[in-house]
């Protein structure tokens, strides 16, 4: 337990990294071994066989289409091999830098549904981290389906990692909500999460299309006054990512922290939200 720095105690559970030997997953590594250094946290990496890819690769017409588009039957021995090979290549990673920075660790390797065994293994106080590339590189998408599931039915926050840009502010904290009552909660949820060296500099309340913004009644802009009195307020209008995207840029954040329950993220387009970010990405219940 910590205190929130709201009057509010956080649980503060295990880092779960979801690794698939990537680039990007090990950028994310990176970033869960840090996280958990920072929380005094046990570090737990999950690498999942996919179940149904090894099945795929039982039917003799099967063929793989690699990064560089050659085609090529796609073999159970040597699929087999690739995620034997993957996973040793996590375990000497994690051996390489969790074990020099003292972090408890370890690794699980499972074979099934990429959600389900995620799912599985989630308590609400575990954070859960993704490389924003990574899985769903093959498809030309940065989020791919199935770490978008675990993002909107995982029990706690989801981190979905992409290095900042170099002119990000250091530890600077954004936040999206939606205006009013409800935003007030996912403000003071993201708070409570908030490292002892972070600062939050900036929050984009979310209008609706047509609503006229009174910032003045908003009680997370009373809340945030009283609070964070250097953070900045930015009343916006919902009508599309990119909007959001381009004050979040200007903003020089180092990360972003956005309720799953907002409108912003029950719209269609979220995912060309998180997409446009290049940024880390924290969704909170």
């Amino acid at each position: 337990m910590r205190d929130g720095g709201a009057g509010e105690q956080v649980l503060i559970g295990r880092v779960v990294v979801l690794l698939d030997a990537s680039e990007a997953s090990m950028a994310a590594l990176e970033a869960a071994i840090e996280l958990a250094a920072r929380r005094h946290a046990e570090l737990l990496a999950l690498y999942v066989e996919e179940e149904e890819l090894l099945r795929c690769a039982g039917y003799p017409w099967s063929r793989e289409v690699g990064l560089s588009g050659a085609v090529r039957p796609l073999q159970a021995e040597a699929l087999e091999e690739r995620m034997r090979a993957r996973a040793e290549a996590i375990r000497s990673a994690l051996a390489q830098t969790a074990a020099p920075r003292g972090v408890r660790h370890r690794l699980q390797v499972s074979r099934g549904r990429l959600p389900r065994e995620a799912l599985a293994l989630l308590a609400p106080e575990d954070l859960l981290v993704l490389g924003k590339i990574g899985y769903a590189r093959a498809r030309g998408q940065r989020v791919g389906s199935s770490a978008w599931a675990i993002l909107h039915e995982a029990p706690g926050p989801v981190m979905v990692f992409e290095r900042p840009l170099p002119e990000a502010r250091p530890r600077g904290v954004a936040v999206v909500i939606d205006a009013g009552a409800s935003g007030l909660q996912a403000l003071e949820s993201a708070a409570a999460l908030l490292e002892p060296d972070e600062a939050l500099t900036a929050v984009i309340a979310c209008h609706a299309p047509g609503a006229a913004p009174e910032a003045a009644a908003d009680p997370a802009q009373r809340w945030l006054a009283e609070r964070f009195p250097q953070a900045r307020w930015l009343p916006v209008t919902t009508d599309g990512p990119e909007r959001i995207a381009r004050l979040l840029a200007a903003q020089a954040a180092e990360k972003v922290v956005v309720s799953r329950r907002s409108a912003v993220m029950r719209r269609h387009d979220a995912r060309e939200l998180v997409e446009a970010l290049q940024l880390p990405v924290v969704v909170i219940p």
